[in-house]
């Protein structure tokens, strides 16, 4: 980190921009100014003081770069990265591609959100590779963090607010700024296209408002392309994995503060494992659109007034999905992925392989995903399951037989304190001792999940009886809306993604054609695989279709709570449990018009619309897997190591 630093910028001008400068830029903007002025005639409020308060919205979300802050930044990530003994893999070839590309257009850097490591570990690879380090958007937990806060502003991050409705002078400040980023400054621009950590591991559906602010500046022609580079991240082991899992059954989030931190930094000192970084395809926006749309009514204007046309919103959309698509395509199937897969069907069967058994299905596995078109990063699977059972220790482990097994944690008593800020059920202890671990393994499924539930989906739907395509492909799209927020995917593609899927299934006898008729083939280890794939989520949308048609009028958080009841109650999957699957679930009954939703003060309430909930019903219940599992101490892959009770 001492080295001499010359990075390469992402735009080269005669004179480079300061972050100082940026600010004054977007204050003495024309934009900005029409704004003061229509708002002052708004709201009555003297032009001076909305000026002040714009000056204050920047200083509250400007960025800024202090070299020597940097570095020692940097001293203390390494020393971090050191303690939790981590290695970062990076997709070399692609980095250098786009370094050597650098300096005729902004670049938008769009990474997936899976840890608070995300941002540290690209800024770092940034450094690395002598390229400009990012501007990177940041959340205002962090800006309240003692000492913390300014130290990320110094390395180059903006922070911004979780909401901008009610603050139009904050929302027409951000977006100046977010602009003159883009079009005036020499470093990439970052920021997660998702808008939030994925507690599940699994793409979110894009936002869009970030993306519009930075695409604008193309529009309006203020430069003449902007490369989007996609960026996924995989890790061996994620540092909040038991945070996510406790989450998704409702505990709250602890809020972040530096006090917080420094008392995280004592859980750090053990093995991680790896850090995966895949640079995905890039997207030159002048190719991408074919230099449509460029002259709109908007174009009349001067420069820095003209806004986003619905057209060109419509475009934004369309690249934010195919954003995604790309990170998806950019995920690495790494060895904490495969043995997730196999220690859940090892649950699923209620048999604990042993360790021979255990490297065989590992590979079995790993030739499965490359068929489905992952990317494999695993040569020797002997060493590298030896490093990752060191490596999640904590969670799987090998007895004195050597064989695999998922260990529950102690027997949690839930307090009164954290029982009143519980979102949903409150769970008995037994229930939590072997739900969190699912959880945690399930979240390890989640990011190749997309490879499988096409097939899955072909394979359920099959299995209910003889079918033509045309019959499945009408029901599979329907389950497609219906887990639409399950799984991301881009409906215009979505025929050539069955399609596929309809290929592979025949190419490995998951079903057979029968002059034109599909039937359940005889690949019985595959069709097994993509059953339980499928379970959690189908079973979720299940519980969610029974307690809304007995309730039949129903609050958004009741809901939860009922659906975990039950789910507990009946011994479902431990990931029905999660609020964030049921609330997914609900997401999906609302756009395929089964319930409708009612605003009552904060809270959401669903109605029942009787018959498109039937047409529902019947079709889950038709594709639900019948796979009894025990998913408590008796299924003999659960290992129960500490017999001590503790308080959560």
């Amino acid at each position: 980190m001492t080295r001499p630093w010359y990075p390469k910028k992402s735009l080269i001008k005669d004179t480079s921009c300061t972050p100082e400068e940026i600010k004054e830029i977007v204050a003495c903007s024309t934009y900005i100014d029409s704004f003061i002025e229509a708002e002052s005639v708004r709201s009555g409020v003297p032009k001076e003081q909305l000026m002040k308060q714009v000056r204050e919205h920047l200083e509250e979300m400007g960025m800024d770069k202090k070299m020597h802050v940097i570095r020692w930044m940097g001293i203390v990530f390494l020393k971090i990265s050191f303690m939790m003994r981590i290695g970062i893999f990076v997709n070399e070839t692609a980095i250098l591609k786009l370094k050597e590309q650098m300096g005729k257009n902004p670049i938008v850097f769009l990474p997936t959100h899976r840890s608070y490591a995300d941002f540290c570990v690209l800024t770092y690879i940034c450094y690395h590779y002598d390229i400009e380090l990012p501007a990177v958007a940041a959340g205002m937990d962090f800006y309240s963090m003692a000492v913390v806060g300014q130290r990320m502003r110094e390395t180059g991050a903006f922070f911004i607010r979780r909401t901008i409705v009610g603050a139009p002078l904050y929302a027409a400040t951000l977006k100046q700024y977010v602009r003159t980023l883009v079009a005036k400054y020499h470093a990439p621009l970052e920021f997660f296209i998702e808008g939030t950590r994925s507690r599940s591991n699994k793409s979110l559906p894009p936002k869009y408002g970030m993306l519009s602010m930075s695409l604008m500046a193309y529009f309006a022609g203020e430069v003449s392309d902007i490369t989007i580079v996609p960026v996924n991240f995989s890790y061996d082991r994620i540092m909040e994995q038991i945070l996510f899992a406790y989450e998704h059954i409702g505990v709250p989030k602890p809020k972040e503060s530096t006090g917080g931190l420094l008392k995280a930094l004592r859980s750090l000192n053990d093995h991680f494992g790896n850090i995966y970084v895949n640079f995905g395809t890039q997207i030159s926006l002048k190719e991408y659109l074919k230099n449509t749309n460029l002259v709109t009514n908007e174009t009349l204007k001067p420069t820095s007034l003209q806004q986003l046309t619905p057209e060109q919103l419509s475009q934004v959309r369309d690249i934010a999905d195919e954003v995604v698509v790309l990170q998806q395509n950019s995920a690495v199937a790494i060895i904490t992925n495969l043995l997730a897969f196999v220690l859940m069907d090892s649950l699923m069967k209620c048999k604990a392989l042993h360790y021979e058994e255990l490297l065989l299905e590992v590979q079995w596995m790993m030739e499965v995903l490359r068929g489905l078109g992952a990317s494999v990063y695993e040569k020797d699977i002997e060493n590298s399951l030896d490093r990752i059972l060191v490596v999640h220790h904590k969670t799987v482990a090998l007895d004195r037989e050597r064989r695999l097994r998922l260990l529950t944690g102690d027997l949690m008593e839930v307090s009164s304190e954290v029982s009143a800020k519980m979102k949903g059920h409150i769970l008995k202890a037994e229930t939590m001792m072997t739900a969190v671990p699912v959880i945690q393994l399930q979240i390890y499924i989640n990011p190749m999940l997309h490879y499988i539930m096409s097939p899955a989906l072909v394979y359920v739907l099959v299995k209910r009886g003889s079918t033509n395509t045309d019959k499945l492909a009408n029901d599979y799209y329907r389950l497609r809306k219906l887990l639409k927020h399950e799984f991301f995917y881009i409906e215009r593609t979505e025929k050539y993604i069955l399609n596929k899927a309809i290929d592979y299934c025949k190419q490995h006898h998951v079903v057979i054609n029968d002059e034109g008729t599909l039937r359940v083939g005889d690949a019985n280890r595959m069709q097994f695989l993509l059953e339980w794939a499928l379970l959690p989520f189908l079973t979720t949308l299940m519980l969610c279709l029974d307690v809304i048609i007995q309730m039949r009028r129903c609050e958004h958080k009741q809901v939860l709570k009922l659906v975990q009841e039950r789910a507990e109650r009946e011994g479902r999957h431990p990931y029905c449990l999660s609020l964030e699957s049921s609330a997914n679930c609900l997401q999906g009954l609302l756009a395929t018009g089964a319930i409708l939703k009612l605003k009552n003060g904060s809270d959401s309430i669903y109605e029942v619309v009787p018959a498109a909930m039937e047409k529902c019903r019947q079709l889950v219940s038709s594709v639900l897997p019948e796979i009894n599992t025990v998913w408590g101490r008796n299924n003999p892959v659960f290992e129960r190591r500490a017999p001590l009770t503790s308080r959560l």
